[in-house]
């Protein structure tokens, strides 16, 4: 009994060491449990995001959940909670593609929302044609509207297509006569690097109308 007592107050000697070395040096321990934490309200409200469905839209909006919102951000919140809510029950592949093919050409949550409460997919086709966006959707093959959502290019893009995604070249430089359509585009861009702003050159070659290559000089 004694040889235990004798050890638990070598265990309460040694902690109170251990406690008065860290304090005195502040040791990589000690800057650890000083770095920032979630609060206890930061936690029940994450919690209560994750619980009720709106994370992901609190996410998407840039906003943390324990943000005291105004009355008019808790009605974008709510619109973008339903929105969230319709993208997820959308029922099968064909509608998944015809919404993402239209998403971009849908001004904002209130569009995409009635978009998604429409009752079919030839509804959804009829409301893009009044928007005016059916056209703009559809002008294009999946693998070129995939592209240009990235701001990238692939072979065979024709002009337009090219424009959507980079906008209008500083220079167009033609081969031969106009009508065959073989260019060269050339794009400026200044990018930010540690040395400072470095001017980057994008050059696009069209045969007969489309890409046929591009590089980066």
């Amino acid at each position: 009994m004694r040889a235990l007592k004798g050890f638990l107050l070598g265990l309460t000697g040694l902690s109170a060491l251990f406690t008065i070395g860290f304090t005195q040096t502040g040791c990589a321990w000690g800057e650890v449990s000083n770095s920032k934490t979630m609060t206890p309200e930061d936690e029940v409200a994450a919690y209560s995001a994750q619980k009720n469905g709106s994370a992901e839209a609190l996410d998407e909006l840039g906003w943390s959940a324990s943000k005291t919102l105004t009355s008019d951000e808790e009605d974008v919140l709510d619109k973008r909670i339903k929105l969230k809510r319709l993208e997820t029950h959308l029922a099968d592949m064909r509608e998944r593609d015809q919404y993402f093919k239209y998403k971009s050409y849908l001004d904002n949550d209130d569009e995409r929302i009635s978009f998604l409460e429409l009752p079919s997919i030839e509804a959804r086709d009829r409301y893009a044609m009044e928007k005016g966006i059916y056209y703009h959707a559809n002008r294009f093959s999946p693998a070129v509207r995939d592209a240009v959502s990235r701001s990238d290019i692939i072979l065979g893009m024709n002009k337009e297509a090219v424009v959507d995604s980079w906008g209008e070249p500083v220079t167009v430089e033609v081969a031969g006569k106009e009508v065959f359509g073989n260019e060269k585009w050339s794009y400026v861009d200044y990018i930010e690097t540690p040395e400072g702003y470095q001017r980057q050159e994008r050059i696009v070659i069209f045969e007969a109308g489309k890409v046929a290559g591009w590089q980066r000089r």
